[in-house]
This record gives C-alpha cells, structure tokens and sequence, in this order.
C-alpha cells in the first residue's frame, strides 16, 4: 500500500496552476463524437481513469480513437493531450457479443448502457468494485419505455446487464428526477438516434448543471433541446450531430480544491483553462468560499482566488455535492459549526462519503454528525492523522486540502486520484506543496509498446536487484500451450484480453516483484487499476520508427492492424495508445538511442530518486 505525505505551505503563497480539461464534458464529447459522422477532434480531453473507462468501451465495440501527437518535451510530456481524434461512429459497430466494463465510472456505465440500445449485438456491461452496487434499475426501467430489452445478469436492478435490443422508439418516456442526473443526460444524448422524444420528470429534478452540461454539450454539436423548466425536454426530430472539433474547458471540480486551498492557507493562487460563465456545477463552490471570507476575481479564461481563512457556513451543496467532502474539511478549521444540506447522494458514490467523512474528521479529533441528507461539522483545532481514501478519488483529494495546511498528515492509496486528476499530486507541488510517496514492497512493473525493451529491461532489473521476473505473455503463452500469435489466430484479440486481465489480476496481488507486461495491457483500465495497487509503472518510450525497426523481422508477433508495414502499423498503435501509457506511467524513460543496459541503469536511478531502491 502506498502512502503520501505532504509538506503544507509555510507560509501564503501565490502560483498559477493549470487546471486539466473537464472529465463530466469529456466524457460527453466521446459519447457525442461515436454519435457523429465523420471524423471529429475533441482539444484538451482529460485523459483520466474515467475517461479512460469511456474511452475503452467505446473502441470495444469499433469507434476508433487517436491522440494528436503533440510533440512535447521529455519533461512535459505527462500533460494532458492537445487532442483526440475519433475517427469513426457507431455505423462501424457490427453484430457480435461486446463485453464492457466500465471500471469504476459511474458516467461512463450510464452513458454506455444508454449507447447499448440502439447499436448492434449482445452487449454485456459491468463495472469494477463499488460501481456493481450502484443502483442502474431506473435507467433500465427508462430505456424498457422506448422499447429496449435488457436483462440484469446477476442481482435485480444492479450491474452488470445485458442488452439485447438494438432499437429504440420515439415518443414519451417518463424519468425521476430525483434520482441520477446522469439517467437523464445519457437518454438526451441518443435522443437525436431515435426520433422525436419527450422526457418528462416525476418529482423534482436535481442536479440541474449537469444537465445543462448535457444540453450545452448536445448544442456544440449541433442538436437543440427544449427544456422547460426542468419538468419536461423535449428532442426535435430531423437532428443530427454534426461536429468537426470540440474544445473541452477545464475542470471546476478538479479546481476546486486549489481553491480551498488558497482559503485555508490564505494564499493567492490563480487557475488557468478556466470557463468564468461554465454550466459546471462546482463553480457554485466559489460562491462558498466568498460567504467564508475570501475574495475571487474573475478572467478571460481563469479564476483566482485570494484566501482570507474560513468561516462556519450553512448551505444546501445538492447540484454540486461533489464538493462536500472538501467543505468538510475546510469546516473542520472553522470556528462554530457548518451545516451542508443535500448530501443524500453522497451515500451511493465511490463509497459512502458521508460515513466516510465522519469517520476521517474523527481520527482528526473532530466531530461530525449526519442524518440521511445533512452533514453537520463541529469546527476546532485539528490534529494530522492517517487517512483512508475508502478507493474514492474525492476523499484523497478533499483531505489533501487539510495537509497543505497541517504538518504530519498521511494519505493513503494516493494513485485513486488517477479517476478524474491524474496529476493532483504534481499540481499541489507546483502550488507550493511537496509531496513524498512511501511504498511498502512495490512491484516495478514496465509498460510500453512492442520493441521498448520491457523484457530485457525487465531481466536485468531483476538480476541487479535479485528480484524475481514476471512476464504476463511468457505466463499466457505457459498457460495456453502456444504463442500468443497462435492464441490470436486461434481465438481472436478479446479472448488473449481476458486471459491477460485474468493474470493481471493475480499478479497484482505480488510483492517486490518485476513484472513486464505485454503492450496493449493498458487498454483496459481495470488492468491499470489493479497493476497500480502495489506498483510503481515505468513506461519504457520510444518514437515508432526506432520501435518498428525493432520488430519488423519478429514473426513471432501477432498483427494489431490490417497496416500495409510494421512501421505504419505502430505508428497508428501507438497514436492510440501514447496518452494513455503516460497517464497510467509514475515514469516515463524516453529512449532515442540508449542501449538495453544504459536503460535498465535509467530506471534504476528514478527508482533510487523514489528511495525504493539503492544502486
């Protein structure tokens, strides 16, 4: 298990963060560009784990997807991408059983299972972990209305499901409002697919700036929804989406707890990629914070704040609950008591935030008390503590705020904030707030593309350090009796897949262990999650030229593509594949021209500069 100590300001700051893009309008985008024709460019994605979920399901059933290779320098070449490019839409999609597992995404399964009724084949759904628990019975119940057929595969109004309908119709369908927003935005998203379709709500709608998001989204690219005062929609027929580029804006959630950050420390810190007029719900935060004390300025295109400290609040947080937590904690130093109302939702999230918060603020020597929607915090004077983040990105990130103030505070399983903000912890150093990760017997394992040298490295890594060696296609191959390009031949790309998830995850459960994984394990995200639970990911870079060079006489190796040569065909791989290997990556080793051994003493000294190892 890791941990990560932070070493809080010591005195107010002011600094300039980049805020990355936005993963609730990624996440639309994707689905928005697999509805269009032709091909689209989304700028500034969030390459997340959650948008990684969405992206994966969607190139599961054949929309495919490339990174714009933005040409960045070695030491910046982490950021998040310039742009995606979708390259195909749902007309690509043909009879067949699709297996999607959207991980941990709760956006991604609602917007999918909605996808999954009016596309072709047998389409089975699941989640990872918490997200199985879930309740998806009224987006069922919903679709059922427009004719879909969908069976639950294990427990009655819960994932996984199975979709067997590939049509849905027109007319009227009727949706609680009080349950997921999302239900609603991943029913107005196919709408412009079906016909003409009225949405009426039962009860009273929350959420409302997602679903704004939902209808701005759908207006960029190109289709109108009536929305009358949040009671009914209604879709026009005779729509399309008709998009060439979209431009994510950055992310109010993820900003929001730099902005905590400034009050708390009373620093001046200014956020960039920033959309001062968004539809984003957490922008309501701001307002938060200024009935605190603080002060907020408004930019073109960014925001900043300049903390005055915090005060005790009371506020209603139901159309941005995802702030909660992060009013929490600000409330724990606070003098007198916060009350936040509308938390209900919170209790069928990641985890339980709500207990989840209780039980933190308590190891914090701070009192807290809740009933089914209101939280009360009893502010006073914090101690450090260790705290659980319960798999909840939110709970990491929200408790972070209290460690760029308070000296001696843990956090453990830092990697959870990969979900939705792959580079918190490098952006709260760069506001001024160092960091340190302690790992109790990591694994080393290497990610990359073919030709990279991860089973070379891999073997030298594990003479120098007297480790033992896993290779996950030496244990396929083991397992199955053949090569894996046999394996291919034989049983196709999804069924190597599953038998490469099924190894990963044993051994992920591995200690103080090198393990060289085959190129495409990062495609799915549950992989990824797994591998990262005890392990610290080297991504072993190199241009496609070198690499195809590499390859191009191993025939050995089974085709990714139908390309005429090695070299076009890693060239289109490792487009797909680059932003997705750096996201996951704690290190990226660029290799232009070193050899095997001065790469294997490259990563041997980001090891030792992480103090997991001594040359």
């Amino acid at each position: 298990m890791k941990t990560v100590r932070i070493t809080p300001f010591n005195k107010p700051v002011t600094a300039t963060i980049a805020i990355p893009g936005s993963k609730s309008y990624t996440n639309r985008a994707l689905l928005l560009a697999a509805l269009t024709k032709g091909t689209v460019t989304i700028n500034n994605p969030l390459v997340s784990d959650d948008t990684h979920a969405m992206i994966a399901c969607l190139r599961e059933l054949g929309i495919h997807f490339a990174f714009k290779d933005d040409m960045l320098a070695p030491e910046d070449i982490a950021r998040q991408p310039g742009s995606l490019i979708v390259t195909s839409d749902i007309s690509a999609i043909r009879e067949g059983e699709y297996h999607l597992n959207a991980n941990l995404s709760g956006t991604a399964i609602r917007f999918v299972l909605a996808l999954s009724a009016i596309v072709p084949g047998i389409k089975i759904i699941r989640g990872r972990g918490r997200l199985n628990e879930r309740p998806i019975a009224h987006l069922v119940e919903s679709l059922e209305q427009l004719g879909a057929r969908i069976e639950y595969v294990d427990k009655h109004g819960y994932p996984p499901v199975k979709v067997l309908s590939s049509h849905l119709e027109s007319g009227v369908v009727k949706i609680k409002g009080t349950v997921s927003s999302q239900f609603l935005s991943a029913i107005l998203m196919i709408a412009p697919l079906i016909g003409e379709l009225r949405i009426d709500i039962v009860g009273n709608q929350i959420s409302k700036p997602y679903i704004d998001m939902t209808i701005d989204a759908m207006r960029s690219f190109g289709v109108s929804v009536e929305n009358d005062g949040y009671k009914h929609y209604f879709v026009p027929a005779g729509q399309a989406y008709r998009a060439t580029e979209h431009t994510v804006e950055g992310d109010f959630s993820s900003a929001a707890y730099f902005f905590a950050i400034a009050a708390l420390t009373r620093s001046t810190l200014t956020l960039t990629n920033l959309n001062p007029k968004t539809y984003q719900a957490d922008i309501r935060f701001l307002k938060i914070l200024e009935d605190m004390g603080n002060e907020v300025t408004y930019g073109e295109h960014s925001i900043t704040i300049t903390g005055k400290g915090v005060k005790a609040v009371s506020v209603d947080m139901q159309d941005c609950p995802d702030q909660a937590q992060t009013l929490s904690v600000l409330a724990a130093f606070a003098d007198g008591t916060t009350t936040i109302r509308g938390v209900q939702s919170l209790r069928v999230k990641e985890t339980e935030r709500v207990a989840a918060i209780e039980t933190e603020l308590k190891k914090m020597g701070i009192r807290a008390e809740s009933t089914q929607d209101t939280l009360t915090v009893y502010g006073g004077k914090p101690k450090p503590a260790r705290i659980d983040t319960y798999g909840d990105h939110r709970m990491a990130m929200a408790f972070a705020v209290a460690a760029a103030k308070l000296p001696g505070m843990e956090i453990v399983d830092p990697d959870v904030v990969t979900k939705t903000f792959p580079r918190f912890w490098k952006s709260l150093a760069l506001a001024g707030a160092p960091f340190s990760i302690s790992y109790e017997h990591p694994n080393i394992i290497l990610i990359g593309m073919r030709g990279g040298g991860k089973t070379t490295v891999g073997r030298l890594l594990a003479q120098k350090l007297n480790k033992e060696l896993i290779d996950i296609d030496d244990l396929i191959e083991e397992r199955e009796g053949m090569k894996i390009a046999e394996t291919v031949q034989k049983r196709g790309w999804e069924y190597f897949r599953d038998r490469e998830s099924e190894i990963v995850s044993e051994v992920g459960k591995q200690k103080d262990t090198i393990i060289s994984t085959g190129g495409g394990v990062i495609e799915r995200p549950e992989n990824v999650a797994v591998l990262k639970e005890n392990g610290i990911l080297i991504f072993l870079n190199a241009p496609a030229d070198i690499l195809a060079e590499r390859i191009e006489h191993d025939p050995g190796r089974p085709a990714l593509t139908n390309a005429a040569s090695t070299r076009e065909e890693i060239e289109t791989v490792l487009a797909e594949r680059k932003k997705l290997y750096e996201a996951a990556a704690d290190e990226i080793v660029m290799d232009t021209n070193l050899t095997l051994e001065q790469k294997t003493e490259e990563v041997l000294e980001r090891l030792e500069r992480r103090g997991i190892v001594e040359k």
